[in-house]
């Protein structure tokens, strides 16, 4: 993404239903639904208010996505089955709400996020955004929290977005995630979520494995999730090739069952095995081609559907997984490794007696192969039994939950990085699990990464001796070269070279501007879908100059925070009946008219329960 354009600028306003401006748009014919959602409107506020001054939002576009949905659609991918959502925002006007005439608008195809397959998602429904409750009263804003602001260069417009940077720090982004600091003097410190939860609640899914591409595997690819040997020479597959050992994988079930009898690890690995458009065109023919490699995981977003390429290398993922161990001894360990370019980070757990020790593992220094216990606990897996385990390696800090309980490892699990971590080759098989001396399944085996903030920057204007002076110029975002880093992904050593090579570049040219010094009454905002928000680092001064600029580019005044995002109360009618599409109440308002084809409302539907949640 480069500079902000007035189209773009759209994308990102969250619209109050009872706003001024709400009321000067120009009035929706009512249907059954729009009736069901104000009964819900007044019954919520009905609430709230008794203990707050609270109101109501609607979210019309994706920025905030996958916390929080704009206007959509939703899809099953037809090859591996995989459930998932696709912005449609761009397909009418925000003011209007009349669909755009121009064909380059309309969501026709989308990417799986989950098998890489383009799919025809043109006639799938669509939805309007989640509708949010906000609360207005708030005492103290916190870091992560999602909050409603003013938009700095147009008041009467409100904007959501996840509140990254506090009054008096200065604050850049390293690799996606948020570092910040005082003063010069101090280092920089990557900020993580003080709930872990909320680290959870926002990542999205790289790959799902109860959703395989059964196409695609028929064709000659490699099944991501394999039995494997560690194999320095072949780097294609991130070092793990295939290979006989006592893990047997069961295609049709989608488990994987070990017997294993002795001290010697036995790995489950995980190769990012994704396909390009050149893959899925070689399946019609039968055989793929070319050979399906590795690569590494990047920040491609499957909501975005004009986004078809992820550019930057995401070190930070998470596995979940459901462990079932039949038999276990005082030798039994089972390991959950995750890889992070400079080092391997292992949670060794003993589910003889519920011990749990983890480990690092450096690829660099002195004593590459090394392992080092760096802390250990207590955890609840202990004996035979069904477990669910997820691990994750995120903003600098390891986590393991256990049955959904986070396992206290406390300070140990906080980590050093060095200031660029560049990836290798072993991070295209990023993941793996071990098993020694014990007999059990796995199944159920999900990766997934955190968010992904790009260090994307607009045209600045600034102001000196008390006058305006106008400052314009293009400032690509970091990695400029994007095409050539999403081409690399599959060639870790090219990648690592042309990203430090890029920040390098960017360093030396812009400096400070790549830095966000905050005052004692501004804050810092950014929006979860990183390649599509119109956040922080795309504000400019351009509206600002009409009533004075009074703080710095991109950020946020106190005065402007509206309210913390508290809950999804209505996300959006789910239609069944007539193949689960409903019947059509009204169809889009083309400025011509309605077109019964495209269904905007549709009958009967049911409430969206699994999304009426709170907002982390």
């Amino acid at each position: 993404m480069t500079a902000a354009n007035p189209s773009a600028a759209k994308t990102d306003k969250a619209n109050s239903t009872n706003s001024p401006s709400a009321e000067k748009k120009p009035a929706k014919q009512e249907g059954i639904r729009e009736t069901v959602e104000a009964v819900a409107i007044a019954f919520i506020l009905a609430f709230v208010f008794k203990t707050f001054e609270a109101e109501a939002f609607v979210i019309p576009t994706g920025s905030m996505a996958p916390t929080l949905f704009g206007r959509h659609k939703e899809a099953t991918c037809p090859e591996c089955n995989f459930f998932y959502t696709v912005g449609a925002s761009q397909e009418i006007d925000q003011d209007s709400g009349v669909l755009s005439s121009d064909p380059v608008d309309r969501v026709g195809y989308s990417e799986c996020p989950n098998c890489g397959k383009n799919t025809d998602i043109r006639t799938a429904p669509v939805f309007n955004g989640d509708r949010i409750v906000v609360n207005k009263e708030v005492s103290q804003y916190r870091r992560f929290n999602v909050v409603v602001f003013k938009n700095p260069e147009e008041p009467r417009v409100n904007y959501i977005k996840r509140l990254v940077g506090l009054p008096g720090e200065t604050v850049r982004i390293r690799q996606g995630d948020v570092q910040s600091r005082r003063s010069d003097a101090d280092p920089w410190v990557t900020q993580r979520k003080e709930d872990p939860a909320v680290q959870r609640d926002i990542q999205l899914t790289v790959y799902d494995d109860r959703y395989p591409a059964k196409e695609l595997l028929k064709a000659g690819a490699e099944e991501r999730w394999s039995p494997a040997v560690f194999d320095r020479e072949k780097e294609e597959m991130g070092g793990w090739n295939r290979a006989i050992n006592a893990w047997t994988a069961d295609a049709e079930t989608r488990t994987y069952t070990v017997k294993a009898a002795d001290n010697a690890p036995q790995w489950l690995r995980y190769r990012h095995l994704a396909p390009s458009s050149a893959h899925w065109s070689s399946v019609s023919l039968g055989a793929i081609s070319p050979m399906l490699t590795a690569k590494l995981v990047s920040d491609f977003c499957g909501f975005n559907a004009n986004n078809k390429d992820g550019v930057y290398w995401v070190k930070d993922l998470t596995l979940d997984a459901n462990v079932n161990l039949s038999e276990v001894s005082e030798q039994s360990r089972l390991i959950f490794e995750i890889t992070q370019g400079v080092r391997s980070l292992r949670c060794e757990i003993q589910p003889a007696n519920g011990k749990v020790e983890l480990q690092q593992i450096a690829h660099t220094g002195s004593n590459p192969g090394e392992k080092i216990s760096i802390c250990s606990a207590d955890c609840s897996m202990k004996g035979a039994g069904e477990y669910t385990v997820s691990m994750a390696c995120v903003d600098d800090r390891i986590c393991l939950w256990i049955d959904d309980e986070l396992v206290p490892l406390g300070d140990g699990a906080v980590l050093d990085t060095p200031d660029i971590n560049l990836p290798t080759y072993r991070d295209m098989a990023p993941i793996g699990i071990a098993a020694q001396n014990l007999s059990g399944t796995v199944s159920n085996l999900v990766v997934k990464r955190d968010i992904y903030y790009r260090n994307d920057l607009a045209p600045f204007h600034s102001v000196e001796d008390g006058g305006i002076r106008n400052i314009r110029e293009s400032v690509p975002e970091v990695g400029g070269g994007d095409r050539d880093l999403a081409a690399a992904l599959r060639d870790p050593d090219q990648y690592a070279m042309l990203y430090s090579r890029l920040i390098g570049e960017q360093e030396s040219r812009y400096g400070d501007l790549l830095h966000f010094p905050l005052a004692d009454d501004e804050y810092l905002m950014f929006g979860d879908n990183s390649p599509a928000s119109q956040d922080s680092r795309l504000f400019f001064y351009s509206g600002r100059l009409i009533r004075g600029p009074e703080s710095h580019r991109y950020a946020v005044k106190e005065k402007d925070l509206i309210g913390q995002a508290l809950c999804i109360f209505w996300p959006h009618g789910i239609p069944f009946m007539n193949d689960g599409k409903g019947y059509t109440l009204l169809g889009h308002n083309t400025g011509n008219g309605r077109d019964k084809s495209y269904p905007l409302y549709s009958v009967p539907f049911y409430p969206n329960l699994s999304r009426m949640k709170r907002i982390r």
